[in-house]
């Protein structure tokens, strides 16, 4: 491989996938390159470099994940205590997991719990450490501990919180001692004003396929859930901390991490199982699992480790091939389009010679996702029952609603027979479909998706409660009770 060759790889999934700019670090014998390519800002027609920063998204798990191994090296906690011996207010909905669940269940998602994304979404400007822990305790898991890999924002967030427990230190200033000082990282915010107030930062973006358009939008603030996804960096800082996994813990001659603590990072601590993927990852891609804060997977028989970031307007992808000495930091200011993991095996499959097509290969199985799910909602609604209106007019279900997991939602008529629900600081359209169900849509989480619902009223027609399935991995609704 050639940085040209890799580069022009690369230019190929931006212009494919509409990515309006990226910024690539690539470390190949120790030496790290960078290039750029496209635009950090659209209407300014300013152009990324190195130092451009980009939002990482989930990607700052991995340096919550080093945060803590760097806590266990001084001896300050064990991988396997248990959260409630550092947090005693901890609980979850099931006694057993709120007394056995440890560090490292945390930190590999096997807690039980699927997404539950909007209990915390939607209130971010006012979502509190103490109400993200306590919400825990109400939020259902779907299968039993230790059971299955389901990814958790939540969890990270409640290892911020345990970090701040440990060291009297927020979860961020810890990260800047024990990983960025000794790696010499100083292009870092933890927030979008301090991504601003910092200069050449990349703006945001989505892109509106009907329009052919890329359109900018808000700097994503995540607040007390910040340890699930709120750093800023540029791939050139980045690429140091990639380095230093490749290193096993030895940056620049300086030790950061013990070989032990990254070796539990990089190790496959619990089975991810094959998610949905395009046909052409099938045969290269096998052994998904998931260590602490990074994936890890084999691609051609190579050992490869990985995580992506993804927050509003923003993708970002951090890979190593450790038995190869390969690193590549990809970030990129577009939201949604999965342009900078089709970059991740570009890249790899760049370097290892192969000869597939995944640029045009990934494209086509996202492309026809999309397409299956517009004709699966064309086709509900094209069956929706005649003749069947909700039998409580909109006025009745009108009304504050609130689950202790979730939170309090406001209900009012909105056109027709829909309904809106203002809930924290998104507005949401539950667009009614036959007798009590609705459905919803949450374009900013899962475009295209649609969420069932129901009223629920009683013998004499007084409403009672508003069930929402929102998380499509479970199989019970989320019950909001009228209040």
């Amino acid at each position: 491989m050639t940085i040209p060759e890799l580069q022009q790889a690369l230019d190929r999934v931006r212009e494919t996938f509409r990515v309006p700019g990226y910024s690539v670090t690539v470390t190949v014998g120790g030496k790290p390159v960078t290039f750029t390519g496209g635009y950090s800002d659209i209407e300014q027609q300013q152009r990324p470099d190195g130092n451009t920063l980009f939002a990482i998204g989930s990607c700052t798990k991995s340096f919550v994940a080093g945060t803590i191994c760097a806590l266990a090296d001084e001896g300050l906690l064990k991988l396997d205590d248990t959260v409630k011996a550092y947090i005693p207010e901890f609980s979850m909905y099931d006694r057993y997991v709120s007394e056995n669940l440890t560090i490292r269940d945390m930190l590999c998602h096997r807690c039980g719990l699927p997404r539950h994304e909007l209990s915390w979404y939607g209130r971010l400007s006012t979502l509190t450490e103490a109400e993200i822990i306590r919400g825990l305790a109400y939020l259902r898991p779907n299968v039993p501990f230790r059971y299955k890999w389901q990814y958790s924002n939540q969890m990270f967030a409640l290892a911020g919180f345990l970090i701040t427990r440990v060291t009297g230190l927020t979860w961020q200033d810890a990260v800047r001692k024990y990983i960025f000082t000794p790696l010499g990282i100083t292009r870092c915010a933890f927030s979008p004003a301090e991504a601003k107030a910092l200069g050449n930062c990349a703006e945001p973006y989505l892109y509106d396929k009907e329009k052919a358009a890329h359109y900018r939008v808000p700097h994503a603030d995540i607040g007390a859930m910040g340890a699930a996804g709120s750093l800023y960096l540029s791939t050139e800082e980045l690429n140091k901390w990639d380095r230093m996994l490749l290193g096993k813990g030895v940056f620049e001659g300086k030790r950061v991490l013990s070989e032990a603590m990254v070796h539990e990072m990089l190790s496959a601590q619990m089975l991810r199982g094959r998610e949905s993927e395009a046909p052409c990852l099938t045969p290269l891609v096998k052994s998904h699992a998931y260590g602490l804060g990074l994936m890890t997977e084999t691609f051609r028989g190579h050992e490869l480790v990985h995580h992506g970031g993804h927050i509003d307007g923003f993708m970002a992808d951090q890979s190593i091939l450790p038995e190869d000495g390969f690193a590549i930091s990809i970030l990129t200011n577009v939201g949604m389009i999965r342009g900078a993991q089709v970059m991740r095996y570009v890249a790899v499959e760049t370097l290892l010679g192969g000869g597939e097509d995944l640029c045009a290969g990934m494209h086509d199985f996202y492309e026809n996702a999309a397409a299956k799910q517009a004709e699966s909602n064309e086709k509900l609604w094209a069956e929706r029952p005649a003749n069947a209106p909700c039998p409580i007019p909109a006025e009745k279900i009108a009304g504050t609603y609130r689950d202790e997991g979730y939170g309090t939602m406001t209900i009012r008529p909105a056109e027709g027979s829909d309904l809106a629900i203002e809930y924290g600081d998104v507005t949401l359209t539950a667009k009614h479909y036959a007798h009590e169900y609705y459905y919803i849509e949450i374009p900013a989480l899962m475009p295209g998706v649609l969420f069932p619902a129901k009223v629920s009223y009683d013998i004499r027609s007084e409403v009672n409660g508003f069930y929402a399935w929102f998380d499509n991995e479970g199989t019970e609704p989320i019950r909001f009770r009228r209040v």
